[in-house]
């Protein structure tokens, strides 16, 4: 029986790459591929696609194109050597991947904790948070944990100063020390809303708005406290770009 041929479209598709990484790889000497005598177009063999598809699964593990010819000289226990240190570079990859899923589930969570409240406005609630601790901007450890957990970040407003926001650390003690903690004797009642703070103006936010609705529930409000959620952009005519914060306006 004759052997099938395959051309490099064929080939190129069997393999999952473009023509063109094939032709890339021969060029390297990593693939081999006979030729039509009758107008000089590649043919690839079974072998050579066998052949091929080593390059091919390497490439997906990462392995530079420039590494792989040493691959091709390597004895079967050098070649499980390389293949032990290319496994640990692939756990790794798998728990960074790991880590940003973890982290993609919590940013939807919060996208969907602001539309939330969005929906249901100000409404009785207590603070999800234990306390906010005043950020050391000359502490660098504080950096690495807001970039890695960004819902950390918080802000307080006091009501008799609503035109001023203060940027704080949620849970996280610092050597600036606790500015507020959940559960004091003046904690009184609170409510959970949506606080909009302006992010190219931190001082421009709704929380005057905020305490106004409270006051009209029947609160002496006297400050509120928010963790961030993430920045959008308001839905409307008059659209705003906004960070939007879990917040809770409690009385004093």
């Amino acid at each position: 029986m004759e052997p099938v041929l395959y051309d490099i479209k064929d080939a190129a598709r069997y393999l999952g790459v473009a023509p063109s990484t094939l032709r890339y790889w021969e060029r390297e000497g990593l693939v081999r591929a006979g030729r039509n005598r009758g107008n000089d177009y590649r043919q690839y063999a079974l072998h050579d696609l066998i052949d091929a598809s080593e390059i091919a699964f390497y490439r997906r593990l990462g392995v530079p194109v420039r590494e792989l010819a040493g691959y091709r000289t390597l004895s079967a226990r050098d070649l499980d050597d390389a293949l032990d240190r290319t496994a640990r570079d692939v756990e790794q990859r798998i728990a960074e991947l790991e880590a940003m899923r973890a982290r993609l589930a919590r940013q939807r969570a919060l996208n969907a904790r602001a539309e939330g409240l969005e929906a249901a406005g100000m409404r009785p609630g207590a603070p999800a948070i234990a306390r906010l601790d005043a950020i050391d901007y000359a502490d660098p450890s504080l950096w690495p944990l807001l970039v890695d957990e960004p819902w950390r970040f918080a802000v307080l407003v006091d009501a008799a100063d609503p035109g001023t926001v203060f940027e704080m650390v949620a849970d996280t003690p610092t050597h600036a020390g606790a500015v507020w903690e959940r559960g004091a004797p003046d904690a009184g009642e609170g409510r959970e809303c949506l606080l909009l703070v302006d992010p190219d103006d931190p001082n421009r936010s709704n929380a005057a708005a905020l305490f106004a609705e409270a006051a009209r529930q029947g609160l002496e409000p006297r400050l509120a406290v928010g963790t961030y959620l993430l920045t959008a952009v308001e839905e409307g005519p008059h659209a705003s770009r906004w960070d939007y914060y879990r917040a809770w306006v409690l009385e004093g």
